[in-house]
């Protein structure tokens, strides 16, 4: 915990949680929900993107265990720096607070311990309520998300430690409530090596597609646990269908909790590879190379993955700046099709309508810009008046 606040505080992030007014930075919201399964109430912080409230896009959603302000503020941050370069998509963030901890991550109450020393216990020990947690997520949490937030049927598992642990157990048991997994630093020693046991007998015939599985070690962790973790490495390595994606990543140099920050970026990074788009193939492509990317993603994922509107401005920009009007005209009308509540995309699509000569459509664009830009508030409101006054300067000549 104290390497997230250290990053965090690095990152300078603010910590906000809730706003105080409306100049404050709001990075989640603070949500109670009474579960039934559980028999509890539970916290969890929800961070969406700064557009989200003007978007029409659904996303991707990060569930990650030990929930905090910490945790989402850092989530939430990342994920913010890499979908704004294009390394991944923009998602909605789901941090699950604690109750009883290891309770919830164990998904047993071990007989022995690692000696094979019968372990006595005294009547008052929580644990082994891994599945009981799961089916909160699986049926309590995850309709509740659903139902209130625009979220696409790809869903990514993270936790650290015990939450590493409770992630390979949802891996290897509860398989298809998540389509990636990010196991950091999991506590593979659990139960006498349970999880290498799972893996070895029933790994072989699960159906994988479209799953993707990362784990993490810290090369300063101590010999018994990196031992366990080449030992599953090997496992997943001699036993899992061809169809999984997977990577175990030893990250040298540091213990069990500085590598935790450095995993979920790697994690991220694993799961999301491939996801950015050589810029100059598709100004070279146009449209259909664009159309073909997405699909190749679609395929790879197991649902409709389509550009978002920033993607599609950048590309049509440099099809114009190339001096091929009509394509870049494509490109740009197919974006405001898509994405009819981004007054971007009405800016970019006046530009380009303005420079191949047909100014009637160039200010009926941008005084679409206008119209969305004032509803929503957009702080590019005054630049695209100006170019409204310009387009209309211009078509008078």
């Amino acid at each position: 915990m104290k390497t997230f606040k250290l990053l965090v505080i690095l990152l300078h992030f603010t910590g906000l949680i809730s706003a105080q007014n409306a100049d404050d930075v709001v990075i989640a919201k603070r949500i109670r929900i009474n579960s039934a399964v559980l028999g509890e109430e539970r916290t969890i912080y929800v961070s969406t993107p700064f557009d989200y409230t003007y978007s029409t896009d659904s996303l991707p959603v990060l569930y990650v265990l030990d929930g905090c302000p910490e945790i989402i503020n850092y989530a939430s941050g990342l994920v913010t720096d890499l979908s704004g370069s294009n390394l991944c998509p923009e998602m909605i963030i789901v941090a699950i607070e604690n109750t009883i901890r290891i309770r919830d991550m164990s998904p047993t109450k071990p007989k022995y311990n690692g000696q094979g020393v019968e372990i006595k216990y005294y009547g008052d020990e929580k644990l082994g309520g891994a599945d009981k947690f799961l089916r909160f997520i699986e049926t309590e949490l995850f309709p509740y998300i659903e139902k209130n937030y625009r979220a696409l049927p790809y869903r990514i598992f993270s936790g650290h430690s015990a939450g590493g642990m409770c992630v390979t157990h949802a891996f290897l048991s509860h398989t298809n409530m998540f389509n990636a997994y990010i196991a950091i630093s999991p506590s593979l020693d659990w139960d006498s090596g349970l999880f290498n046991r799972t893996a070895e007998e029933k790994i072989g015939s699960m159906n994988l597609k479209y799953k993707q599985y990362y784990f993490s070690i810290g090369g300063n962790e101590t010999p018994s646990v990196i031992g366990d973790a080449h030992t599953f490495s090997q496992t997943l390595k001699i036993n899992a269908p061809e169809e999984l994606r997977w990577k175990f990543d030893y990250i040298e140099n540091e213990d069990h909790g500085s590598q935790a920050t450095i995993a979920l970026y790697n994690g991220l990074r694993f799961i999301y590879d491939g996801w950015n788009y050589d810029y100059d193939k598709m100004v070279a492509g146009g449209l259909s190379m664009i159309n073909s990317f997405y699909q190749n993603l679609s395929e790879r994922f197991g649902y409709e993955i389509l550009p978002d509107g920033g993607t599609l401005n950048s590309i049509g920009w440099g099809v114009k700046r190339a001096g091929r009007y009509q394509a870049a005209i494509e490109i740009l009308e197919e974006n405001v099709r898509r994405h009819p509540k981004f007054p971007e995309a009405y800016s970019y699509l006046a530009e380009v309508y303005s420079s191949a000569g047909n100014y009637e459509l160039a200010v009926k664009s941008i005084e679409k810009a206008i119209e969305l830009a004032t509803s929503q508030n957009d702080d590019s409101l005054e630049r695209y008046k100006i170019i409204l006054e310009r387009t209309t300067k211009a078509s008078k000549k």
